[in-house]
């Protein structure tokens, strides 16, 4: 592995989407630091290159929002990292929220492999053990949001189990 760090950019608990949004945004700004992701590399780095993530789970309702337009905003957002060319998004969750999150990514022209769909933290750390290049490594850019179990599953994962080193990415 290399001596690069995982960096992580995280959600307060309790954020909502437009709280994710932000950090969306935040992430790209670190990702171009870096090098990192799709929109921040060169044609021939594509397979080896740092790449940027997107793990979401159901987001707090901030504005009093019915579940309709709670689906909506999640569909946006999900829309809007597949815009801004994140590499990899995870949905995490069982509502019809999280899903229209991730047909959000889906329908923004995130096919094949570049979107997922899970259950809980446990399954999407299955899923990054058991399908190929859904693991972060060394260098790449993540940001999550969503409840408050995602994000210490996820980092105590790659940390214990992957080997990576992790930085918080304040902001």
């Amino acid at each position: 592995m290399s001596g690069e760090p995982l960096n992580v950019l995280i959600a307060e608990p309790g954020a909502d989407v437009g709280a994710a949004k932000r950090l969306v945004r935040e992430m790209v700004a670190v990702a171009a630091e870096s090098g990192a992701g799709s929109g921040h590399r060169a044609a021939s780095q594509a397979e080896t290159g740092r790449r940027t993530w997107a793990v979401f789970g159901e987001l707090a309702d901030g504005d009093g929002l019915d579940d309709n337009a709670r689906a909506l905003a999640h569909d946006g957002l999900g829309r809007q990292a597949v815009r801004v060319a994140v590499d990899k998004i995870i949905a995490v969750g069982t509502t019809r929220i999280v899903r229209a999150l991730h047909q959000g990514a889906v329908m923004e022209g995130s096919w094949g492999d570049e979107a997922a769909f899970v259950a809980t933290p446990a399954a999407a750390i299955d899923h990054m053990r058991t399908e190929p290049g859904y693991t972060p490594g060394p260098g790449d850019v993540v940001v999550i949001a969503g409840p408050a179990d995602l994000a210490p599953a996820l980092i105590d994962y790659w940390r214990d189990d992957v080997g990576l080193q992790v930085r918080i990415v304040e902001l």
